[in-house]
């Protein structure tokens, strides 16, 4: 890992915000930073909604499993569509898909007509377009920056998403005080405008290769075999994306923490609020730090800071008061949003280009699209031993992983991976 004065030097902060120096990233950006705070009011509203209607704990775990079984089930399948077609292309489809999703969550709120099997129903259509949004969105910054400013890029995305998280709840708190739940869906649909607006101008540097991937046997395999095989070949970005799974269970803090809080400190909503702030402030500067790394993301980083990750997780489970564990929520956002971002940019740019929307598929499925499983796991745990037991196992699992992938990511930047560069 490169030292931290190296960090703070003029070159590695002009380096770490290089992406912004795009126009056209800039425009993207700011239309992601408001699509995303949207997305976030509206999961608010949907869930308050699913309270208003009677719906229990099982009813609101249904709802968000319908809005991330999609890209759990289908992220290599739908890589192929990021493969084959423009990045833009299916943006516009799905920032249109997304929206007359919220404008008819909206009809129908105002109408009076929702019922809980309607929340599902919409979530799960919202959950197919988010499914194919996301690694073609994450693959339109490399089309826009190049690899030279990637690992800028997806460091300024954490720190969009991370902002929308703390605006878009912000905006949903007010609207459900002062106004409707409605409303909320009137807004998530009226942010899609200025991506939409943007796409129709965008000039990417680059664009995806429609040819297949040409495979070694004379009969062709399924679209997404070689992304798998890829995976199963190259040895670091296999273990990146278990270390992603981890990533997603560390992160997937609305599990276990509020029973913590609830159980064990015998405090109330409020400061489960405040420790989720205190999460997303943390992974601000842990986006920033990610940003001021060499532009090529080396597996000796991910592996040390998947360590860390494992470690903060530990230590935030055993806190003995409320400020300590304020305290290790923070460091624990910081360092899983490191992790993510280096890892993301190492996922991204180890894949050749040909299978590269359809690995980005996978790292989907790894993160979010595996906190379907382990939250039910994690859940489960907490619910049947105790809540700091239940986010240990998480650090603990975090931390053997890391240490069964450190000879793989070592050899990464050897250049002992021999997959990495070419398609399998």
């Amino acid at each position: 890992m490169s030292s931290w004065r190296d960090r703070f030097t003029r070159e590695a902060l002009t380096r770490s915000f290089a992406a912004l120096r795009m126009r056209d990233y800039r425009r993207w950006s700011i239309a992601q930073l408001l699509s995303a705070a949207g997305g976030a009011a509206s999961q608010i509203a949907i869930a308050w909604l699913v309270v208003e209607l009677g719906g229990d704990g099982l009813a609101l775990g249904a709802v968000t499993a319908c809005m991330m079984v999609p890209t759990l089930a289908l992220g290599p399948f739908i890589g192929v569509l990021v493969d084959r077609y423009s990045r833009r292309s299916v943006l516009l489809v799905t920032a249109v898909a997304q929206m007359v999703v919220a404008a008819v969550l909206a009809a129908l709120a105002f109408g009076g007509a929702l019922e809980i099997w309607m929340l599902m129903a919409l979530s799960l259509a919202h959950g197919l377009a988010f499914a194919a949004d996301n690694p073609a969105r994450q693959l339109l910054v490399l089309d826009l920056v190049g690899r030279e400013r990637v690992t800028s890029a997806v460091s300024m995305n954490e720190v969009i998403i991370n902002g929308a998280r703390v605006l878009g709840p912000a905006v949903a708190g007010v609207l459900l005080v002062f106004a409707d739940a409605a409303w909320c869906f009137v807004v998530n649909a009226l942010v899609f405008v200025p991506s939409i607006i943007v796409l129709l101008t965008l000039r990417p540097r680059s664009r995806p290769t429609s040819a297949p991937v040409v495979e070694e046997s004379a009969a062709p395999d399924p679209p997404t075999t070689g992304a798998w095989r890829f995976v199963a070949r190259a040895p670091a970005v296999r273990q990146t994306l278990l270390l992603a799974v981890c990533a997603a269970a560390g992160y997937n803090i609305a599990v276990v923490i509020p029973l913590i809080v609830a159980n064990v400190f015998r405090a109330d909503g409020g400061t489960y609020g405040l420790l989720a702030v205190a999460f997303g402030l943390g992974a601000l500067p842990g986006a920033f730090f990610s940003a001021t790394g060499p532009t090529t993301p080396r597996g000796g980083e991910v592996r040390m800071l998947a360590a860390l990750m494992g470690l903060a997780v530990l230590l935030s489970a055993a806190a003995p008061t409320l400020p300590l564990l304020f305290l290790g929520l923070a460091v624990v956002g910081a360092i899983v949003m490191w992790f993510i971002a280096r890892a993301n940019a190492l996922v991204m740019l180890s894949t050749p280009t040909p299978i590269r929307g359809r690995v980005m598929g996978i790292w989907a499925m790894a993160l979010p699209g595996s906190t379907v499983v382990t939250g039910v796991l994690v859940g489960a745990l907490a619910q049947l031993t105790d809540p700091r037991l239940a986010y240990a196992v998480v650090g603990a699992v975090t931390v053997v992983v890391a240490a069964l992938s450190w000879r793989a990511l070592g050899r990464h930047d050897t250049g002992g991976d021999e997959v990495s560069g070419r398609a399998a």
